[in-house]
């Protein structure tokens, strides 16, 4: 099989063994990353240290493409592979030259990476969103206010991690928000109608089209309400839950009819529950954050990232056809830093419904709250033999977390 040039972010690196790696990436394969992350992947990585290709802020670097695309050439392969949004779109560029501009991998994407062309094209296709539009200066967001009201939400059209999203729901926070621009042309924002409404998650994986998993989840608060400093709970919805039928009917719509065809996808669908209504909000082709790839393992017995990895390498995995039975009931936490420094906590979460856990938090530190929706210092996963158990589960395992570290 060809080796792989693989970009993924640290965290994620991390939350896999060095055997695991090996399994699934083979000989000769490069992995592309953040040199923040060096120590920490040399130590757990040792025998993939010459893997390794590690960039300074290697997020924003305009290097990295460039450098891959010469690297895979001369590996001679084409399987190229990114597990983060933020790697989405520059992996798809290399993989259209590798082909010769024969391809559109990036025209493709873009679609799962543009939230406004992407609601474009489902409500082309009678699927509903909320009102949107594109603005580029502070009349048109007014314009947008006036004929739809407050509240509205103002964020990068290709946004990740729930940055620079804003809720503006009266003339004093849009005031203060445009106070906050350096300039007077706003560049690559859209603004849409804000609604108070739940939110479900749809996470899971397709190969050659076909999908395998597809897992519905009830968030217990908002992104942004995470960012404020609320828990983040999500509660996996039940075979027998008219709403479970419902979103995957939904996800296999925007995935199979409205947007391209990828082939090998991994994919991160957010809806909001308007009565008996779905809503889109966006959809992202890659996974949720947090703990959802150990959730989706747990859960249908199939990891998700690895076998997306072997199946584009042309693995076993790419045989797979049909969708998974969900064969446990989980539910997740993630629970965000406080502003202060965190002076204690204990060395292990003892409750008997715990199945996964990962603490990140460092004694010591000070912790000046999120900036994105992904620098939670606990993430755990919980089961449960109903959803109502499994809610009682999270709410047990946050109010333990709050209860047992110590801020000052």
């Amino acid at each position: 099989m060809n080796p792989v040039i693989l970009f993924c972010p640290v965290k994620i690196l991390l939350q896999h063994s060095e055997q695991e790696w090996l399994n699934v990436l083979g000989n000769h394969s490069l992995i592309y990353s953040d040199i923040a992350g060096k120590t920490a992947l040399h130590q757990q990585f040792p025998t993939l240290i010459e893997s390794f290709r590690l960039y300074p802020d290697f997020n924003e670097s305009a290097l990295v493409e460039i450098d891959a695309l010469a690297a895979a050439r001369a590996l001679g392969t084409h399987t190229v592979i990114a597990l983060a949004e933020v790697d989405l779109l520059r992996v798809a560029r290399i993989k259209d030259r590798l082909n010769g501009l024969r391809t559109r991998h990036e025209a493709m994407t873009l679609l799962y990476r543009d939230k406004f062309l992407m609601k474009q094209k489902l409500a082309a296709h009678g699927i509903r969103i909320n009102p949107m539009a594109v603005v580029g200066s502070a009349c048109e967001i007014n314009d947008f206010i006036e004929r739809y009201g407050y509240p509205v939400v103002v964020k990068p059209r290709d946004g990740r991690g729930s940055g620079g999203v804003r809720v503006l729901r009266d003339i004093y926070n849009l005031r203060d928000y445009l106070q906050q621009q350096d300039g007077t042309t706003l560049h690559n924002l859209m603004v849409e109608k804000y609604l108070d409404a739940p939110l479900l998650n749809v996470n899971g994986l397709y190969i050659d089209g076909n999908p395998v998993i597809i897992s519905p989840v009830r968030s217990t608060v908002t992104c942004l309400d995470f960012l404020d400093g609320q828990s983040l709970g999500f509660q996996m919805l039940a075979q027998s839950n008219p709403l479970h039928a419902q979103s995957v009917k939904l996800t296999r719509r925007i995935i199979e009819q409205a947007l391209p065809n990828l082939g090998n996808l991994l994919f991160h669908l957010e809806v909001f529950l308007d009565g008996d209504d779905l809503i889109v909000c966006e959809i992202a082709c890659r996974l949720g954050g947090c703990s959802v790839n150990q959730e989706l393992t747990l859960a249908y017995g199939l990891n998700p990232r690895l076998t997306l990895i072997d199946a584009e390498r042309g693995g076993k995995s790419a045989s797979l056809k049909s969708l998974l039975p969900q064969r446990h009931l989980l539910g997740q936490l993630n629970v965000p830093p406080r502003t202060g420094k965190l002076i204690d906590f204990p060395t292990s979460i003892d409750l008997p419904f715990i199945r996964y856990c990962s603490v990140t938090a460092q004694k010591g530190a000070d912790y000046s709250g999120m900036r994105m929706t992904n620098g939670e210092i606990v993430s755990a996963i919980v089961e449960g033999n109903s959803e109502k158990e499994v809610s009682d589960h999270l709410m047990q395992l946050d109010s333990w977390v709050r209860d047992t570290f110590i801020w000052s």
